[in-house]
């Protein structure tokens, strides 16, 4: 009698049921207190089914990875179509990356985690190969706009800058300015959620200003860009975050 075979949508939900209770498990002790032993006692299957998934606990937590980054990509994507100038679209994704920081604060910070070493080592080469192609798909709409942006020569780059590099520089003010602000996404108030957006347009300015991108922070209102961000793009992110706080 030949196994019997198993539809690709049964095993997204299994996998997709696995996600959901390593992520509980997270939620509860920590990324130290994950283990396979662990999530094997909170799902229905056995220990054979779970490894046939996921082989091992750092190519668990680079599936978490890829699962935040397919949302990501996602609000990049909408992101990318705002209409608006090529800063504007910049700007428009920081702040699809800070919306998705704080509705998904676990998987925003697993990213550590998932760029270590140990852990791209570890784990399958189905991990492996999705997570570069999810990290090539986030970074190629980025890239677009900065090249587009060189090209009508709103983005003047004294220095002469790749597009890679530019790219690079957005991602890294952006992951630092929004991880050093984590606590105040810990309060859930609107006052914190006001402050942290006002410090990551101004740091992202700043940035975009050293590049001489056009227009410059001094001639132009982006807090006006970030309005027209919650209410024509992002609308329900935002009123599900705002449904979040008023819960607490």
């Amino acid at each position: 009698m030949s196994p019997r075979q198993i539809d690709q949508n049964t095993l997204f939900e299994r996998e997709k049921e696995l996600l959901d209770a390593a992520m509980l498990l997270i939620k509860q002790q920590g990324v130290e207190g994950l283990t396979m032993d662990k999530l094997v006692k909170q799902v229905p299957f056995s220990k054979g089914t779970v490894y046939s998934h996921f082989t091992c606990k750092e190519d668990l937590l680079l599936g978490l990875c890829n699962r935040g980054m397919g949302i990501l990509g996602a609000l990049f994507m909408r992101a990318g179509k705002f209409e608006g100038t090529t800063r504007e679209r910049i700007i428009a994704i920081h702040f699809a990356y800070l919306l998705y920081s704080r509705l998904y604060p676990m998987m925003f910070m697993l990213v550590i985690s998932a760029k270590s070493p140990g852990v791209t080592e570890k784990s399958s080469t189905r991990n492996r190969e999705m997570h570069l192609q999810l990290e090539a798909s986030l970074t190629t709409g980025i890239i677009s706009i900065i090249t587009q942006a060189l090209a009508d020569g709103e983005c003047n780059n004294p220095n002469n800058l790749a597009p890679e590099q530019i790219a690079f520089a957005n991602w890294s003010s952006a992951f630092g300015t929004i991880a050093l602000l984590s606590k105040d996404f810990e309060q859930c108030g609107i006052r914190a959620q006001m402050q942290s957006e006002q410090a990551l347009l101004a740091n992202v300015n700043l940035m975009l200003d050293g590049l001489q991108w056009q227009p410059l922070f001094s001639a132009f209102d982006y807090t006006q860009t970030l309005d027209r961000l919650r209410i024509e793009v992002f609308a329900p992110e935002v009123g599900l975050l705002d449904a979040q706080e008023q819960a607490l």
